[in-house]
């Protein structure tokens, strides 16, 4: 019986409280989610660019001695990273120094990745096959020939452009 009490005591305690919450007026006047900008990364056969979280355009946030503006990075279309085939430093010429990285790309591509982060993924597909970094040992006759082509030196954009 006491249980009972306790229990029906705390129902028609708590009841105003439930009453005044349900008669509340609440509202979410605005809210977004927000992208934006233009951040590249590459791994397998895709690429990937996007942000998230941007505030919008326009909109001033402050806070202490801080003052943050939204908006969009650029102005006009991402811009790509240029394909050069043969080319996995990214200094623009295909050369002799092209193969440690090229031996990194096929041997740890995130690492690649890492050390070239400008550098688009389809410079070291060779063969134009659609494979990039370590699933991409196919490359290594194509890039050997290139070399022999280039290693002295090739402007970019090269001799092999793919489809």
């Amino acid at each position: 019986m006491n249980r009972i009490l306790k229990a029906t005591l705390l129902i028609f305690g708590l009841l105003p409280a439930a009453a005044s919450l349900a008669l509340a007026d609440f509202s979410l006047d605005w809210w977004t989610v927000d992208g934006g900008g233009d951040m590249w990364t590459t791994g397998g056969g895709f690429e990937l660019s996007g942000t998230i979280g941007q505030p919008d355009a326009g909109t001033v946030m402050t806070g202490g001695g801080f003052e943050l503006t939204g908006g969009f990075w650029a102005v006009g279309a991402p811009e790509v990273p240029q394909v050069c085939v043969g080319d996995l430093n990214c200094d623009g010429s295909i050369d002799f120094g092209d193969i440690n990285p090229f031996v990194l790309y096929l041997s740890n591509f995130s690492a690649w990745q890492a050390e070239f982060p400008g550098c688009t993924a389809l410079n070291g597909d060779i063969d134009c096959d659609g494979t990039y970094g370590q699933a991409s040992f196919v490359d290594i006759n194509p890039f050997v020939a290139l070399m022999g082509q280039c290693g002295v030196g090739c402007a970019c954009p090269g001799p092999v452009s793919c489809p």
